[in-house]
This record gives structure tokens, C-alpha cells and sequence, in this order.
């Protein structure tokens, strides 16, 4: 069910401060892409920059991990997985793994205190072993196994992939079913039957810890039912112990060297931070959940710098709660809101088709070898050459369009875009729009080369057809 609209002054809020926070989001080096502000349980406001819309998911990276922990603490209150039982005695004989796994606990999992001392796996896709045969055990976990934690569980903690991925497959060996049909049945359904996407493993495993792509009121939603205690329009999704307990910070959390409001320590897969506690992911994908304000925040974006998003709203929301409100600023907020966008590219400049190779120093794989680009009636196509086929781009000039991009594994890409012509070089922006991805095109005839570029290469590799995700 959609949840209950409102407006800033009616529920205490300031709305000269959420303007305030959007010329702070507009400013050169922030890539917001959405934002939803919900107070006392009522929605007060909502935004997004074209091409960005309401109906669309978004890459959530490792705020994927708390949907996964919201799924536990569900199946630890029915009885169906026992959170202080050792992980390995659902994924393998206990008795054949060295002792150190043993000793880890699902709650040392969800917690990231596995005994770990560092990242044992920077994940990427392309690293990846591939499965020997399709029917074969998950091989993840022997190469996870063999990855022996080098100090105590428990006492130890460090940000890591490993500890979601085995609760994902505690999840799946337990109920079987994987942890997306939880989180399916569990959330989005209440939440209003929302679209989703998730990124899978080549044996076809939810990987827990990222991939998940949401809307931005499902998570909102989220951060909602955290606020509420566990509770989503009256119906309990999470024991009421354990949503007490998921957001305070592990000791062991409390010791790394982080700093700003990752200093603030780490709980059950959500951050401690100077206000309440959040769901977060990488290039600036939040879950906040301020309590003592009574706020959820919802908030996509491809930023790099994602302690700056946060210094902007204990800046400008903080203050704006619980003061004298100005109702005229209401209005000026929903036009500012209903007016957000990324300026497409635009060029009065016209040429006809040119093919290039790929410049030496892209970011994007050798494998996108050419680039040829064609004008069109409503701006241009671009062909990038790749092995797995043409990939075809329309590319609008004033406007932003969308073309699907085939991949080998079988879910489309989809990619928006627009650019012109400028000073004899073709410049462009291709949206990965469910992701916060954009790669940056540049034609240049008179290098003789087309540079592709991301503007911040994906966790999942450089290859764009990577981030493709399958819906669930």
C-alpha cells in the first residue's frame, strides 16, 4: 500500500530547508538521482531527475544488504533459522570445516564479524569461478571455505562481502527458496507490488550482499518500516527484539578506523551515523532512519564522495524539523520537485556518420573495439561493436532516449541517452538508468579514436553488460 501523502508544514517540517538541501544536491559534483522524505508516517516529499522516474529500479549495491537482513530477522522469529547456530551447519558437514568457521555464527555473518580481519573477496563479476557443471554445488562456498578467518568471531570486525553471501545461502538451504522471493513476498508486495531486479551468481545464486535493484519507494519503505519498529501499515515484519537490536553497532565495529558516520560503528547490515542509522550503498544509495525526528529518507544517486550527502542532510533536514515552516514554501517545493532533471545535451552542429576505434585509454573493455555514429531524425544511433553483438544507442539531441541493450547472460540493459556535437567532437551521456551508472562518450574525428569512459566504474567491472539484472 502507498504510503499516506502529506505536506512539510503539516507534519512539522520546514520546507525552505528540503530547498535549501536541493540547491546543496544540485551543485557541481553531486549526481542525485531521487529523493523521498517521509515524516510521522505521511510522505512529504518526492523527487526525481529526469530520466530518472518513480516507477523505475535502481541499483542499491550494499544496501541490498539490509533487504537481506530484514528477511533474517523475519525467518530467526518464525524459528526457521537459528541466528546464534553455526553458518556452516546449513551449508555443509560442520565437522569437515576448519574449526575457526565453526566458531562463525549466521549473527557473526550479518554482522560482518566473521573473525576476518579484511575483505577476503573484492567481488566482481568477471571474477567469478564459473560452474564446472550446471547442476553442481555452489562453488562459491569452497572458495569461501577455503578462506579461513585469521582472528576470533566475534571479536573481530570488518566490512565484507563473504558474510552476507552465506546468509543468502542460509536463507535458501533453509527454506528454499532464494532470498529474493523473501524479500518479494516479505516487503515489496506489501509495500505495493513493486518492480525489482537482482544481479545473480553464473549458478543462478541471490548474492545477499548486493545487485538488488529497487525503486526508491521501496526503499523508502524500508527506512519507514525500521523507523516504525519492524512494522509496515500495522503488520509486523520483523520481531520487535530483533528490531531493536539490528541497528546498534557490534563493539567489534567500534574499533575500526572508519571515519565520519562510518566511524559510528555497524549492526545488523545497517550503519550507526550522528543521527539514527541507515542502509547504505556504494555511489550513494541510502535507507535513513532518524527516530528521534521521526523521518525516513529515501535517496539514489551516482556520487563518489557519499559523506558528503550525509554532512548535506544533518545541514539542511536536521534544522528544518520542528521550527516555525513557511506554508508558502510547500508549494515552491513541490514545483522544485516536480521540475528535477539532468539537462540532456543539446548542439545546433551536424555531421554525417563516422567510425572510430576505441581509444587505448577507455575504461570500457577492448572488447567494445568501434564506435560508429549515425544521424537520425530525432538525434543520433551509436553502434558500439562487441562481440556478443551491436550494441544500438538512440542518442537524443535536447532529449533523453532509451534503447535496451542485449547481454549474454539474458536480462536486457537499459540505457537513456543524449549528446551533440561540440567543437568537432561528439559528446555524449549513456545512462545506465537502473544502475547509477554512466558511461561518457567522446567521438573525436581528428584523434582518429572514441573514448569511452565511465564516470564511476561499477563495482561489478567495467564491462557495462555486467550490471545487468533478472526481475524478480
Amino acid at each position: 500500500m502507498p504510503m499516506p501523502r502529506s505536506t512539510p508544514t503539516a507534519e512539522g517540517v520546514d520546507a525552505r530547508g528540503l530547498l535549501a538541501l536541493l540547491d546543496a544536491f544540485e551543485t557541481p559534483g553531486h549526481g542525485l538521482h531521487s529523493i523521498m522524505v517521509a515524516r510521522h508516517g505521511r510522505l512529504i516529499a518526492e523527487g526525481w531527475w529526469a530520466p530518472y522516474a518513480r516507477d523505475r529500479v535502481h541499483l542499491a549495491y550494499s544496501l541490498s544488504k539490509s533487504f537481506t537482513a530484514t528477511v533474517l530477522g523475519d525467518l530467526a522469529g518464525r524459528g526457521l533459522v537459528d541466528l546464534d547456530a553455526p553458518v556452516w551447519s546449513y551449508l555443509a558437514d560442520v565437522e569437515a570445516v576448519p574449526e575457526a568457521w565453526r566458531r562463525t555464527t549466521v549473527r557473526h555473518c550479518i554482522t560482518m564479524t566473521v573473525g576476518h580481519t579484511e575483505d577476503v573477496w573484492n567481488w566482481q563479476g568477471g571474477d567469478e569461478p564459473a560452474p564446472s557443471a550446471p547442476e553442481s554445488r555452489d562453488e562459491l562456498l569452497t572458495r569461501i571455505l577455503e578462506r579461513v578467518p585469521d582472528g576470533e568471531p566475534g571479536d573481530v570486525w570488518a566490512y565484507n562481502q563473504v558474510g552476507t553471501y552465506l546468509v543468502a545461502q542460509v536463507i535458501a538451504a533453509a527454506t528454499g527458496e532464494p532470498v529474493t522471493a523473501h524479500v518479494r513476498r516479505l516487503l515489496l508486495d506489501p509495500f505495493g507490488g513493486l518492480p525489482a531486479k537482482a544481479q545473480r551468481t553464473f549458478q543462478g545464486n541471490d548474492l545477499g550482499f548486493s545487485g538488488m535493484q529497487v525503486t526508491t519507494p521501496a526503499i523508502l519503505a524500508l527506512a519507514q518500516t525500521w523507523l516504525d519498529g519492524g512494522v509496515w501499515e500495522g503488520e509486523r515484519i520483523v520481531p520487535a527484539d530483533y528490531a531493536a537490536l539490528a541497528p546498534l553497532p557490534t563493539p567489534a565495529s567500534l574499533a575500526s578506523d572508519d571515519v565520519g558516520d562510518w566511524s559510528l560503528g555497524y549492526g545488523h547490515s545497517f550503519w550507526g551515523q550522528r543521527h539514527g542509522y541507515r542502509g547504505d550503498g556504494a555511489f550513494g544509495q541510502y535507507a535513513v532512519v532518524l527516530p528521534e525526528q521521526d523521518v525516513a529518507v529515501a535517496i539514489t544517486s551516482e556520487v563518489e564522495n557519499m559523506q558528503d550527502v550525509l554532512d548535506l542532510l544533518w545541514r539542511h533536514l536536521i534544522p528544518s524539523i520542528d521550527v516555525e515552516s513557511d506554508p508558502e514554501a510547500d508549494a515552491e517545493l513541490a514545483r522544485r520537485l516536480a521540475s528535477l532533471r539532468h539537462l540532456p545535451l543539446s548542439g545546433d552542429e551536424r555531421r554525417g556518420s563516422a567510425t572510430l576505434p576505441r581509444a587505448a585509454s577507455s575504461d570500457v573493455p577492448e572488447a567494445f573495439a568501434s564506435a560508429t555514429l549515425e544521424p537520425a531524425d530525432d538525434g543520433h544511433v551509436l553502434l558500439l561493436d562487441h562481440p556478443a553483438g551491436q550494441l544500438v544507442t538512440r542518442i537524443g539531441d535536447g532529449e533523453w532516449l532509451e534503447s535496451r541493450w542485449p547481454t549474454p547472460r539474458g536480462p536486457e540493459l537499459s540505457v537513456v541517452a543524449s549528446g551533440a556535437w561540440r567543437d568537432g567532437v561528439f559528446a555524449a551521456e549513456l545512462r545506465l538508468i537502473e544502475t547509477p551508472h554512466t558511461i561518457l562518450v567522446e567521438l573525436d574525428p581528428a584523434a582518429g579514436a572514441a573514448r569511452l569512459n565511465w564516470r564511476l566504474v561499477p563495482l561489478t567491472g567495467p564491462d557495462p553488460l555486467s550490471t545487468a539484472a533478472f526481475p524478480f
